[in-house]
């Protein structure tokens, strides 16, 4: 535990600290920023029914879709830091929240670039296309790839589109007539790294 190596005389001082600061107006307001599970289960139905919309591109559905999907992170982010503090009483309260363990991860310019995940390409009300996907961390750019051929034929890719974000990239000159395949890299100087999941648009 972090504090195990602390001595004596400075852990009674810490703690006595702590003790004035520790009320239970303190106490009552951590408890009340914790989601209960009538909020979570209220959130989660905001975000995974808001998700139809939120591809369709309609502007009022995205924007509740985000808020419903920033909450659900905070939640879970809060969850997963709670239940590891309880696992130091109980160690069984991780394994009964399905939250994966996290770990780590290598940091700095070596460190090698992930395939992007989640792409979702949408449409907004005239019609035009958009790409978004989650941010990989040390990327610097990213490229957006399409093809309206066979999508195993390297030739047959052309890149679209570049952008220095994630979230709503325009993706524009395409054969709308034939079906169009697109994924997406992350970029770093000259470093490219893995494609993501591949999305198919149909005929329009």
């Amino acid at each position: 535990m972090p504090y195990d190596d602390t001595n004596d005389p400075d852990l009674i001082i810490l703690s006595e600290a702590v003790l004035q600061s520790f009320t239970p107006e303190m106490y009552n307001h951590m408890i009340s920023l914790l989601p209960t599970p009538e909020i979570y289960a209220a959130t989660h139905g905001q975000f995974a029914n808001g998700y139809p919309a939120y591809l369709k591109g309609d502007p009022d559905g995205i924007k509740a879709f985000e808020e419903a999907r920033n909450a659900i992170k905070q939640f879970l982010t809060m969850l997963s830091g709670l239940s590891k503090t309880a696992a130091i009483k109980d160690p069984t309260v991780p394994q009964r929240l399905p939250l994966p363990q996290t770990h780590a991860r290598t940091t700095g310019s070596n460190a090698a670039l992930d395939a992007a995940r989640d792409l979702k390409v949408y449409f907004d009300r005239n019609g035009n296309m958009y790409a978004t996907f989650t941010r990989i961390p040390g990327a610097k750019g990213f490229q957006i790839w399409v093809c309206d051929g066979d999508p195993n034929v390297e030739s047959n890719w052309r890149l679209a589109a570049s952008s220095n974000n994630c979230r709503k990239i325009g993706i524009g000159g395409l054969d709308r007539s034939k079906n169009n395949w697109i994924k997406v890299r992350a970029t770093r100087g000259s470093e490219v790294g893995p494609w993501s999941n591949l999305v198919l648009i149909t005929p329009a």
